[in-house]
């Protein structure tokens, strides 16, 4: 069967949902074109490039990006002629939710090959014990969790930062705010920042509309268009509502979820659960569990998350 014949599927998501995972268990269904991707459409493509090239952009992240970039082209054409009435094919979207700080602690230990060298620099400049380089990379991830807070507490509060991202974007929100932030504060606070602006910045930029368009169906929302249908689900629920959200989207496949991507197997797992464990982690929880996002998707309150779940 053509590629052009199948359904295209996309799980179109933030990273760090498992999507890996539940890519995996549809294509089990081979009467499905299943990919997977973080940013679609004209506009998210744009941004990239300037990214993609820029000198300051280290050698591991320009990779993953430049790689992104060719295969989110070819995908953004393809999803652009089914919504356009190109052949007889529809479109289905999945996309997940996630508890804001679990989804950070996942997201620095995916790449924390790309951070450790960074986060060893900033503990070294702002006095970490030395010794131990776990225990300096522990100590450095909490001091910038810390770093984060401060700038939360001097926009106001996590909503406004929220606000304000929205409005201006990355490049306008953190001139001058009287803190002297390091490049790995930078990097992580804009990363604490993706669920949060995620839908925004990218799934409305994308489609035309947000979570608010969806129906929800008992922790599942739901939209069908004449030529594509939607889903979101939280990552906390996959396990045991991933068939309910195959069936409201009419994808043919059942599971089980097919694990992949265990964080627990990664190296720097037990440094990043031990700062994740800290108070200052807590307190950051609180912060990140205000927002609109947070509220939607039911993280105002305390959630338990699967340990060792698939990523």
């Amino acid at each position: 069967m053509d590629a052009d014949d199948k359904t295209l599927t996309i799980v179109y998501q933030f990273g760090k949902v498992a999507s890996t995972s539940l890519v995996k268990t549809l294509q089990t269904n081979a009467a499905l074109d299943v990919h997977q991707s973080h940013f679609l459409g004209e506009s998210a493509l744009q941004r990239i490039v300037p990214i993609a090239v820029d000198k300051a952009t280290n050698a591991y992240f320009q990779g993953h990006l430049s790689g992104q970039l060719l295969s989110n082209l070819e995908l953004t054409y393809r999803m652009n002629r089914v919504l356009g009435g190109e052949g007889d094919a529809r479109l289905k979207v999945i996309s997940l939710s996630r508890e804001p700080l679990d989804w950070l602690r996942s997201g620095i230990l995916q790449d924390m090959v790309g951070y450790r060298p960074d986060l060893l620099a900033f503990g070294t400049a702002q006095g970490a014990p030395q010794g131990d380089e776990d225990d300096a990379l522990c100590w450095a991830l909490e001091a910038v969790m810390s770093r984060i807070i401060e700038v939360i507490e001097i926009k106001g509060g996590f909503p406004n930062v929220i606000a304000e991202f929205n409005e201006k974007g990355g490049r306008g929100m953190l001139s001058p705010i009287g803190v002297d932030l390091a490049p790995i504060v930078h990097k992580l606070f804009f990363l604490a920042l993706r669920p949060h602006t995620w839908f925004e910045e990218h799934f409305r930029l994308c489609f035309g509309f947000g979570p608010e368009a969806f129906d929800a169906r008992d922790g599942i929302w739901v939209l069908h268009q004449p030529r594509a249908d939607f889903a979101i689900l939280r990552y906390e629920d996959l396990e045991t509502r991933v068939n309910d959200a195959f069936g409201l989207l009419k994808l043919g496949v059942k599971g089980p979820l097919l694990r992949e991507n265990v964080s627990r197997s990664k190296p720097g797992s037990d440094v990043v659960r031990a700062a994740f464990s800290a108070p200052v982690a807590d307190a950051l929880r609180c912060h990140l569990r205000s927002s609109d996002y947070a509220e939607h998707f039911g993280y105002g309150r305390a959630v338990e998350w699967p340990k060792d779940a698939a990523e």
